[in-house]
């Protein structure tokens, strides 16, 4: 009980202390929003490997081949914020977003191809392209910041603040689809049929973490007493990550996933965390 109070307790506890802190020339502020957030992630997987065949003493040679795109797309998230003052101009800047853009990309054609032996031992081939849907899935993060914060009154009601720190990434993500095919020989009335199936996969990656860096501007009107109006924009920046994918089990999948990962040789994804976002804020000064 004391734990799920503890929130509101501090809340209180940090008004009652507004009073003093305000008199040593201390305040406070704490605000949320609304974003539109631009992702800056556009990965490229090259699926190309060489299929199984059962049984393989009839295998001659295979090969897969496909170019995957991962493109995030434009989003709306969430932000909050909590502001300390030391004086009229300067103070630190805590900072919290949140965002899930979805993941989309043109593809290209899925190639497939396989030569065994028939029935006499003559080399036979299978080949086929498929035309690829395009990408889905997601992209989820949060992002934690501690900023410096520096305002400039334009007028009574009208200011100007800017505001840069370190921040903490934190995202994790699902996709599809890569495609993985596996074909079985049978003899049926002395002849050699091929069959077999492919499978459309949704991979996921992370969760994963990164440091990096943010910075904005924002400009902010005291639309009632204690209540302000803001919008802002910001920057975003963390490197690169190469995170390894996993292929996300399904009950349509009868080969074991173990053995599509192996055979496929998954790799990893190049996935880009940096964003940037323009936001739309209630703040309130107490």
């Amino acid at each position: 009980m004391i734990r799920k109070l503890s929130p509101v307790l501090a809340l209180v506890l940090l008004l009652s202390a507004a009073g003093p802190l305000a008199a040593a020339g201390i305040r406070f502020e704490l605000g949320f929003g609304w974003t539109l957030v631009g992702p800056f992630m556009n990965a490229t997987y090259v699926n190309r490997y060489q299929p199984t065949l059962a049984p393989p003493d009839r295998y001659v040679a295979s090969s897969a081949d496909q170019t995957v795109r991962f493109k995030a797309k434009t989003t709306y998230g969430l932000n909050g914020f909590f502001n300390v003052f030391f004086g009229e101009n300067v103070g630190l800047q805590i900072l919290a977003d949140y965002h899930r853009p979805g993941l989309g990309g043109a593809n290209t054609p899925y190639t497939v191809a396989m030569q065994f032996l028939s029935f006499d031992d003559t080399p036979q081939t299978y080949s086929r392209a498929i035309d690829w849907q395009n990408s889905t899935g997601n992209l989820t993060q949060t992002t934690f910041s501690l900023n410096a914060l520096a305002r400039f009154r334009v007028t009574d009601d009208l200011s100007l603040s800017v505001s840069a720190g370190p921040s903490i990434f934190y995202f994790e993500g699902q996709a599809g689809h890569i495609g993985y095919t596996y074909f079985d020989l049978a003899l049926v009335d002395g002849q050699y049929q091929l069959t077999g199936g492919t499978y459309r996969l949704v991979v996921d990656f992370g969760p994963e973490s990164k440091f990096g860096m943010n910075a904005g501007v924002e400009a902010a009107y005291e639309a009632f007493r204690h209540v302000i109006l803001a919008v802002d924009l910001r920057w975003y920046g963390a490197p690169k990550t190469s995170m390894q994918i996993h292929v996300v089990e399904d009950p349509i999948i009868t080969v074991p996933i173990d053995q599509i990962e192996s055979t496929i040789g998954l790799g990893s994804l190049r996935v880009n965390p940096s964003y940037i976002r323009a936001g739309l804020a209630l703040r309130f000064i107490f």
